[in-house]
């Protein structure tokens, strides 16, 4: 009798499996690329990935993912900071499903240009000598102390000039620091690198998430409650809701953890 009623469940809960998968295929796949080019001075998530349908294309290839490197150079972008943009941009990254690359390595075209078409940027760090052989160049700074962990807003931050002998490694532009959290406490007025800011986690401590668990070819969800905070592809501390146990597993997006009985 037990035997008949697992059958019965399972049968139920594939079913129910059938029945989602059906309906995440509706959704736009975005297939990130490992690495990619540009020639322009921002980058769009058209440059970075392929569309299923490719019309999704028209609707989501549009949006911003940031300043480009400094041409000859590469920056990088992970899945997180993609996220990122898209909450900016009104799209819930739940609607859509990510395939490909964890990251991508985003790369600069080195195109020469006449002296005539160079103009300074109010978001990039930018850097010219005068006459004095010091280096003038552009630096962000916080107009207000931020505490660490803070979401790092547009209106948080100046752009300034500075001038000196060397100019410090790695600072950062606008779009390195907008819509990221704080690493550290961050003083008014001192010049940011990258970082001083990181995307903030995908999950964090207390919040409720769909625990997919996998056993072989079988497959049960649950309610869960996070115990750490994490990101995409990290291993963290879940509660069972209903056992009370705890339990770990890798963070798929910001509502589901999937663990792999045998496999975790």
């Amino acid at each position: 009798m037990l035997k008949r009623q697992l059958v019965v469940s399972f049968v139920i809960f594939a079913i129910m499996l059938i029945s989602s998968f059906g309906c995440a295929a509706e959704k736009p796949i975005i297939e990130l690329l490992p690495e990619a080019e540009v020639t322009g001075k921002d980058i769009y998530l058209a440059d970075v990935a392929k569309f299923t349908p490719e019309s999704a294309q028209e609707t989501l290839g549009s949006i911003y993912l940031g300043a480009a490197a400094l041409p000859g150079s590469s920056r990088r972008l992970t899945l997180g900071q993609i996220e990122v943009r898209l909450r900016q941009a009104g799209i819930d990254p739940r609607n859509v499903e990510f395939t490909g690359a964890a990251e991508v390595r985003v790369s600069t075209r080195n195109t020469a240009v006449s002296a005539a078409a160079v103009t300074t940027s109010k978001t990039t760090p930018d850097i010219n000598t005068v006459n004095s052989g010091e280096k003038v160049y552009t630096v962000v700074v916080p107009v207000r102390d931020i505490a660490r962990h803070e979401i790092i807003t547009e209106a948080d931050l100046a752009v300034e000039q500075r001038q000196g002998k060397t100019v410090p490694s790695n600072l950062a532009s606008l779009e390195d620091l907008i819509g990221k959290r704080a690493t550290r406490l961050l003083p008014a007025g001192q010049y940011l690198t990258v970082s001083a800011a990181e995307v903030p986690p995908v999950v964090e401590r207390g919040d409720y998430v769909t625990l997919l668990v996998t056993v072989g070819s079988i497959q049960v969800t649950t309610l869960g409650q996070v115990r750490q905070a994490g990101g995409i592809g990290e291993i963290v501390a879940v509660e069972n809701v209903s056992s009370r146990t705890i339990v770990y597993g890798k963070v798929i997006s910001s509502d589901l953890v999937k663990i792999e009985i045998g496999g975790q």
